[in-house]
């Protein structure tokens, strides 16, 4: 599966209601009459003519048009319902959920309850990026039910989720007696962005002996705003470590700290040679936030020495992107397919109107259902009516992961255009 599975992209429900608001208003007929049709056409297989119906019917320059993508996605979605896959079933029924459709709310039981272990992750990754208190309801219900391994990857899905709702659960979490637990529940608070939590890490903070749990609390209480010399320094002595993970963590939590004084360290850290390479690796991503680049010449390396290479498709996604969009645009020509869904993962969290004709270029040069898939939801990520027109050819290709993951983007894109320029003063 491709890694869009994890990532499925929350709609901005407000945006939606204002589009179908304005496809009332401005095309009562065109929407009465073109959009049953298409459904149809959709229903019966025929995707080809529905997008030449959908294109010949409506502009995509206007709030109706805008109302029949978003309408034509759902339509899309809803009919991969049927099909047999579990993991489709799952990335359809939690993409419908993300525009507030539990249509597919079966399904997604369904997917919990399986004996998988994988399609269970998927729905819970699906979960998380729909947010919605029904969302979280289900996840943490399916956190108090499930064993070590199921709690794990419930709370991992919860960290993920940037609103207030799911602190309580978080906290919860943290105290279980496994590291891990605490590690992802700290990591959820930090990137939550609510103040509230600084109590609570603060005394963890204060109690807890793990290394690894006090870089990731110090790490957090940055995020929220506590900028702290002491925490600072407490990241800094993570890198001092013999543990990997961590020491790569703690270099990484470094470029979030957004400190200048850490630079040297940071320097230092990717030139010794005696670091190990992912260590190295990790110093060199942290160096970009802070609008360096010395360390590029060696993520550059990394694209074609396998010793450093595996490590480094896990850290795309941390590289700032101003510095390091020469590297992706290089990973993005890599001999290895992981690097190239990295890169194109990166790309669609970060990139604009200037990364959608090099998305679509690499569209072009794969056959790959899989990167297509990436693309696909990279470019609804990115959310420019540049996006459009691909993502139209891409929802008529007969692979189910790229029809519906198309098909969802173009949702997104939707409400991601609709939802810019309704903010944008007159």
């Amino acid at each position: 599966m491709s890694k869009r599975t994890r990532n499925i992209v929350i709609a901005a429900l407000s945006a939606v209601a204002l589009l179908l608001v304005a496809a009332v208003v401005i095309g009562r007929v065109t929407v009465a009459t073109g959009m049953p049709a298409i459904d149809k056409m959709v229903a019966e297989g025929e995707m080809p003519g529905a997008v030449r119906a959908l294109k010949s019917q409506y502009h995509f320059d206007n709030p109706a048009g805008m109302a029949a993508l978003h309408n034509f996605s759902l339509t899309v979605l809803r009919q991969a319902l049927n099909q047999s896959d579990p993991f489709e079933r799952c990335y359809v029924a939690t993409a419908l959920a993300a525009y507030g459709d539990w249509s597919g709310r079966a399904a997604i039981d369904k997917a919990l309850t399986s004996s998988n272990f994988l399609v269970q992750k998927a729905a819970v990754e699906g979960l998380a990026t729909v947010g919605s208190p029904e969302a979280i309801d289900i996840l943490t219900r399916f956190y108090h039910g499930s064993g070590q391994d199921g709690r794990l990857m419930a709370v991992q899905g919860l960290a993920q989720v940037k609103t207030p709702a799911v602190l309580p659960i978080l906290i919860e979490a943290a105290k279980d007696p496994h590291a891990n637990l605490t590690v992802w529940s700290v990591n959820g608070m930090g990137h939550l962005g609510d103040p509230k939590a600084l109590p609570y890490l603060t005394s963890l903070l204060d109690k807890s002996p793990d290394p690894m749990v006090r870089t990731e609390t110090a790490h957090s209480m940055i995020l929220l705003g506590d900028h702290n010399d002491k925490l600072v320094a407490l990241i800094v002595k993570g890198l001092d470590t013999n543990d990997i993970q961590q020491a790569s963590e703690a270099a990484i939590d470094l470029g979030d700290a957004q400190d200048k004084s850490v630079v040297p360290v940071l320097i230092k850290t990717y030139k010794d040679e005696k670091v190990n390479p992912r260590v190295r690796l990790a110093a060199a991503v942290a160096l970009t936030h802070y609008g360096n680049n010395e360390g590029m010449q060696l993520l550059k390396t990394a694209l074609v020495d396998r010793t450093y290479g595996k490590y480094l498709p896990s850290m795309l996604d941390h590289v700032d992107f101003t510095v390091g969009r020469p590297l992706l645009i290089g990973a993005l020509a890599s001999s290895d397919q992981v690097m190239r869904l990295a890169a194109i993962e990166a790309i669609g969290r970060a990139g604009g109107d200037n990364e959608v004709e090099l998305l679509k270029k690499a569209s072009v040069n794969t056959q790959d259902p899989i990167e297509i898939a990436q693309i696909a939801w990279s470019l609804g990520r990115i959310g420019r009516r540049k996006c459009i027109p691909v993502l139209l050819d891409m929802v008529q290709n007969p692979d189910p992961e790229v029809r519906d993951t198309a098909a969802d983007s173009l949702g997104h894109a939707a409400g991601q255009i609709r939802s810019r320029e309704s903010a944008s003063p007159r």
